[in-house]
């Protein structure tokens, strides 16, 4: 193991994240990419996706440019553990490492194809963009569905057991210049017309998760002022 390594461990175990980054830049500079790419391979994931987590997503980063499919894969699965709602850090740790060099972006989403929690982590990227993403499905361009039709879509699968739309044959959907983003829409469109089996489960499951949160049982909020009767027991109110 690199000596660095356990350095770093103790940086993002202290919640010193940026001084761990800069620790792993030096070994770039002083040893060269394939050195740290070696060490990244070393980390434990729990470290990786605390490094990766907290970096600004808008720049660019030595792990993202250099960390293995594999790395990858392991700390993406530890994400869900941070229990981020909005799921705002995980869709940057994607942003940068499957957009950080186009040459290798395919080895990262099959990668993310390739298992649960990956196929986990792209409902959980796309989750709050399921109605562009159903509308892409069908027209080949984004926008918004009828109201009302989303609801009716997720009860069925039938039309994805149809299988490829014949648009994404030969690449007859243009990646326009909207779309190569570097974020969602990009991913859609690079998932529907170069990963169509990918694209199709994530499509699935973002349907399963809508029609279960449709037919749970509405909770409805207490009113305010309004306090749980009184237990009849006076032993009891103990």
């Amino acid at each position: 193991m690199h000596p660095i390594a356990k350095t770093v461990s103790a940086l993002v175990y202290g919640g010193d994240i940026d001084q761990a980054e800069r620790a792993l830049v030096n070994v770039a500079d002083e040893e060269g990419d394939r050195a740290l790419a070696r060490l990244i391979d070393e980390l434990p994931p729990r470290d990786v996706v605390a490094i990766l987590r907290e970096h600004d997503s808008s720049k660019v980063s030595v792990i993202s440019e250099l960390i293995s499919p594999q790395q990858f894969l392991a700390a993406i699965s530890l994400e869900k553990a941070y229990k981020d709602r909005r799921h705002d850090a995980l869709k940057g740790m994607i942003n940068s490492v499957v957009f950080a060099d186009e040459a290798k972006s395919d080895e990262f989403i099959e990668a993310l194809g390739s298992t649960d929690s990956g196929l986990d982590a792209l409902v959980d990227y796309f989750g709050d963009r399921h109605e562009e993403i159903e509308h892409f499905f069908r027209h080949g361009s984004y926008g918004l569905l009828e109201e009302g039709e989303l609801e009716l879509i997720v009860q069925s699968t039938a039309d994805l057991d149809e299988g490829e739309p014949d648009d994404t044959q030969g690449g007859k959907i243009e990646r326009l210049s909207e779309v190569r983003d570097g974020d969602w829409r990009e991913l859609a469109w690079r998932l529907r017309c170069e990963h169509w089996d990918i694209f199709r489960v994530v499509l699935e499951l973002l349907r399963v998760r809508l029609r279960t949160a449709l037919r749970a049982p509405e909770v409805v909020p207490p009113k305010r002022g309004m306090l749980p009767a009184e237990d009849d027991d006076e032993d009891d109110v103990l």
